[in-house]
């Protein structure tokens, strides 16, 4: 779906449950992706939200009010035909997971990280097998191939619409290891968003930081609240099996 608004098209908005999955349609047709793809979403869920903004448009159709929508097309058109090459860029994240890199001072920013990073890290080697390597500054961490394998095997069986947001949480917190934690209900997305931004916040309350940076924190905290929604609505009922975003269950 182009950036710019389009005019609205359509009059009636519904959801049909159909085998595999469910759809919306747009006056009787099937919303299709941007590259024509059938569109089937894993559960009612998920279908009646993102039905939801398209009932919300106006007179055009507003492609950036409609979050939820954009993450499914992205599912269906650059995830599905490139899954091994999203879930590797996925893994590359924590080669520069944000909790890996820490600061030698000031010590009360030191204190912060390790609240907020610790027991993430912990989190991901208890459960997930995964233990990473920490280090001051910004010098590279190299992780352990063991771990990273780990973490993989976390996220890697998983649908392409569940690939499209975890993606989305570990970009714009820089951060898989809080994108998966968020992901498995460990911690919610507003404590995970405050944890990976700790270093900002924590500048912000000691400086006053520029109104540009100060918006841009709060529309990557809406961001990264919507993609943490995608996958609860994911995890609503879902189908056991590994749905596609393309079509029938792989």
């Amino acid at each position: 779906m182009s950036a710019l608004k389009l005019k609205r098209f359509y009059a009636e908005v519904s959801v049909i449950t159909i085998e595999g999955g469910s759809q919306i349609f747009l006056d009787g047709k099937p919303l299709s992706s941007p590259e024509k793809n059938a569109l089937l979403l894993p559960n009612v869920h998920l279908s009646e939200a993102m039905a939801g903004e398209w009932r919300a448009q106006t007179k055009r159709v507003a492609p950036d009010t409609m979050p939820l929508t954009q993450l499914a097309f992205t599912a269906s058109d650059r995830v599905a035909p490139n899954r091994a090459a999203v879930i590797e860029q996925i893994t590359a994240f924590a080669n520069s997971d944000v909790v890996c890199y820490r600061a030698s001072k000031p010590s009360d920013l030191v204190m912060r990280q390790k609240e907020s990073w610790d027991p993430i890290l912990e989190w991901a080697d208890v459960v997930l097998g995964a233990s990473l390597l920490t280090g001051e500054g910004i010098g590279y961490v190299e992780q352990d191939y063991d771990a990273l394998c780990a973490l993989t095997a976390a996220f890697s069986e998983k649908s392409d619409f569940y690939l499209a947001a975890l993606y989305s949480l570990a970009s714009i917190g820089n951060s898989l290891l809080f994108a998966l934690a968020v992901a498995e209900k460990e911690i919610d997305a507003e404590e995970a968003f405050r944890c990976t931004n700790c270093d900002e916040i924590y500048q912000s309350e000691k400086w006053s930081i520029a109104p540009e940076a100060r918006t841009r924190l709060k529309t990557r905290a809406k961001e990264y609240k919507v993609a943490a929604q995608f996958l609860m609505l994911l995890n609503e009922a879902c189908p056991p099996e590994r749905t596609t975003a393309a079509g029938a269950p792989s």
